[in-house]
Formats: C-alpha cells, structure tokens, sequence
C-alpha cells in the first residue's frame, strides 16, 4: 500500500471561513481513510449546520478566525490559509500552538514543521502527511491518525489510539495504567515508547516496521501482532544509573512475528509469551516462565532469568543457554526446558545450567550439536563455568556433544572424567573435569564414545 490520498473537511472557503473543503493529503490507506471520511463528513455536517463550532489558526502568521455552534462539538483547524480560503504563503511560525481546550476535532494541514499542544478534550486529530507535527496532550483519549508526514507524539496520562503512515515517533507514560494502540499501516517507520504503567497493543501490517522501547522503570505491558511482511523489533531491557547499576523494565511482552519474523526482548517480569512466527527470528528471554517459540529458517533463542520453555521449529536454531543476556549479563538457566523440532542444524551454546532439560531434533535431516562451555568471554572479561546439571533427550547417532571454551577445545574447556549408568536405568550419567553432570536419556554406556582428547562425546 503507497501513494496519496485525500481527505476533506470544512474549511478553506472562498466565502467565509467554513464554507469551502479543506484538502488533506493522506497515506493512510483505502480502508482507514474511508472510514476516517466519514467521521470528517459528519464534523462537516455539523459545522454547516451551525451545531459545531470552527476555528482556524493561520499557523503563517497566527491569525485565528473563528464562527460559534451550538453544540459541545468543536473543530479546529492548523493551516496556512486565511478567513477567506486564500493560501497564505511563507513557513509556520515558530513556538508552540496551543490547541483550543474546546477542541473535539483537531485538523493539522499546514506544510512544514510544527509544535502543537494538544487538548485533553481532543477526541480525534488528524495530520496531513505534508505536515510534520510533534504534538504533546496530558490526558483525556482519543485517536490520532498521522497521516504520514515526520511526526511525533508524546501522550502523558492519557489513553491514545494512533494510526501511523510516517516516519513517526510515539512515547507514553502514565502514572497509572492507560490503554495504549498503534496500528503502523503502509509504508511507516514507527518508533513506540512506552514508560510507567501504560499498556500497549501494537499492530505493524502491509510493508510497515514498528519498533517497540520500554522505558526506564516501566511496568505496563505489551501484546504486539506482526502482520506486516517486515521484521520487527521489541527491546525491554536494563537501563544504567549514574552510580554503575541497572534499572530493569520489569514489563511482561507477548508478540507474533507473522511472516517477518524481528527481533524480539522480553520484559523481567516474566511471563513473556515470544513467538517468531514463519520469519527469522531472534527471540530473547527475560524473567521467569517465559516461552520462546521460533519457526522460521534461521532463528536464535536466548535464556533470560528464570525457568523459561524454549522451542525452536522450522529449519535451523541456535540456542543460548545459561550464558550472558543483553542488559542482565551472565545468566542461569535453573529448571528451563529447551526442544528443537527443525530440519536442519540445531546448535546448544551452555552455560551455568541446573536441572535444565535439552531435547534435540529428530526430524529428518536435524542435526544437533551441544556445545558445553567452561569458559566464556563476556563484557566483564573471562567468566569461568562448571558444576551444571543438564538431561539431554533423543540423544542420536548424528548428535554431538563437545566441551570447549571460549578458543574452542583450550585450556579452560571440560573434558570427559567418568560415566556410569544412571539410577534406575534408562540411561548413562557422565561427569566431566569441571564437575558438570550430563544424563543421557536412553543411551547406555556402551553405546558411548568418547574422542578428540576427551574433549567429543558421541555414540558408536
């Protein structure tokens, strides 16, 4: 979906301030701008019949015309024409426009850059894709539909629905909990900003990106629905404070990557619910009981804090477990339960694992690699590993287990030590150097073998 549109509404008459049309242009699409025509038709009605009152802000030169109504409702227009129709040429002036507090409807269609200060009365406000609008309203709800110009919103304490065509910026915070939605349409760029308790509901489609921060302290959260054919992206991460530590976003976030798949964060306070989709997808968890579920053809799945549930599907999968997260560093992986079901190469990275389950894919042509570190490289230099407790499952002959460390089978990496039987049979329990256990479920001892300086776990 591309191109322009035009919306119309009262305004820019020949003969007085209402009489005329007020051209629009939109990219908002066939769908959203019919049904945005009709709401402008009715404000029109209206406006002629006298029920509605109308001011138009000559954003030019600041000339304000007005004509009352009978009615509550309102609308107010930001232009760059006169009381009688007559474009007034030359740049908005600078400084910020304060909307009528009276202002049920608000019409932004002046080119150029402008600051507006909205009115918590506003329940509808449109911005032509000429215009580039950084506007700002504390309180009230309403919906905002920017019809594709460089704009940015900034809503505080209020419940706002925004339909974005532009290059856009959103950023809400509330104290206490406010519905937020975004629908990225078309062709946008939208960059989303959520902070205090507010509570997102983001809808990226047709070949829009939409880019969702939490911000620092936000507890709110966020149900995001990809059905645009582009990746996407969701970060809720940690933010530093001026003394060295971190400040985490402890929201929780349940995404669908659609077809294009993104780049996908959870929040800290668990519960995250990270579903690629058919795309590529990177999937990263947060907090405690989270699920991370991928399906397209390259995809990688990372731990957070916490018992999480890992499943990649579709062809390839790379699993980080028990190892360093963005924001949060190294991490645990206590209890999780990590399943691989693609067709082609499923690789295990390992780290501080305890209790932790890893099924390996069985599917035709799967292969699966466990790579089980005793040393890592991190941010804060060599982190050294050791005494995890792991179970591997559908452990088979194209399977490969190898102890290394940060320089591939070096100095820090584990070797085998011993291995026996494990209790109650059913598999064979093995102990290595640095005093990591590994159950393999169904495989006994003799079905083992052990290569490469003690350093590659296979079966005969």
């Amino acid at each position: 979906m591309s191109g322009t549109s035009y919306l119309t509404v009262a305004g820019g008459g020949t003969a007085n301030i209402h009489s005329g049309v007020l051209s629009i242009p939109s990219s908002l699409g066939t769908t959203v701008n019919s049904l945005l025509q009709t709401y402008l038709d009715g404000v029109s009605g209206s406006v002629g019949a006298a029920t509605a009152g109308f001011e138009n802000y000559n954003a030019v030169n600041g000339a304000i015309a007005s004509v009352g109504g009978a009615g509550i409702n309102f609308l107010e227009e930001i232009t760059n024409t006169d009381s009688v129709g007559n474009t007034v040429s030359g740049a908005p002036l600078g400084g910020v426009v304060s909307v009528n507090p009276a202002a049920t409807t608000l019409v932004v269609q002046a080119p150029g850059n402008l600051t507006i200060s909205g009115s918590s009365s506003t329940s509808a406000a449109v911005f032509g894709s000429a215009s580039n609008v950084a506007y700002s309203v504390s309180g009230g709800a309403g919906s905002i539909f920017a019809a594709g110009g460089n704009d940015s919103v900034y809503a505080k304490d209020a419940a706002e629905t925004v339909t974005s065509a532009g290059n856009d910026t959103l950023t809400f915070a509330s104290a206490t909990t406010h519905n937020e939605v975004i629908n990225a349409v078309g062709n946008a760029t939208t960059r989303v900003y959520v902070g205090g308790a507010d509570i997102a509901t983001v809808t990226a489609s047709d070949s829009s990106q939409a880019s969702v921060v939490f911000l620092t302290n936000a507890g709110g959260s966020l149900d995001f629905i990809n059905s645009s054919s582009k990746a996407q992206t969701i970060y809720s991460g940690s933010y530093t404070t001026a003394g060295g530590g971190s400040i985490y976003a402890t929201n929780a976030v349940t995404a669908f990557g659609g077809s294009g798949g993104g780049f996908f964060v959870g929040g800290r306070g668990g519960f995250n619910l990270l579903n690629g989709g058919t795309g590529n997808s990177t999937l990263v968890g947060g907090g405690a009981n989270d699920t991370l579920i991928s399906g397209g053809v390259q995809n990688y799945l990372y731990t957070g804090v916490g018992a999480e549930t890992l499943m990649g599907g579709g062809v390839s999968n790379v699993f980080q477990v028990g190892l360093e997260n963005v924001g949060i560093g190294m991490t645990s992986a206590v209890g999780d339960l990590v399943s691989a079901g693609g067709s082609g190469a499923q690789d295990f990275l390992l780290g501080n694992l305890a209790a932790t389950t890893l099924t390996g894919s069985t599917v035709t042509g799967a292969s699966n690699v466990y790579d089980i570190l005793g040393a890592v490289s991190t941010g804060s230099g060599l982190t050294t590993l050791g005494g995890s407790t792991l179970t591997i499952t559908d452990f088979g002959a194209s399977d490969h287990i190898y102890l290394i460390d940060n320089t591939g089978f070096g100095p820090n990496a584990p070797t085998f030590d011993t291995m026996q039987a494990a209790l109650g049979g059913g598999g064979t329990n093995i102990l290595l150097s640095d005093g990591t256990q590994i159950t393999l479920k169904g495989v006994s001892t003799s079905n083992i073998s052990v290569s490469g300086s003690g350093h590659v776990i296979t079966l005969t």
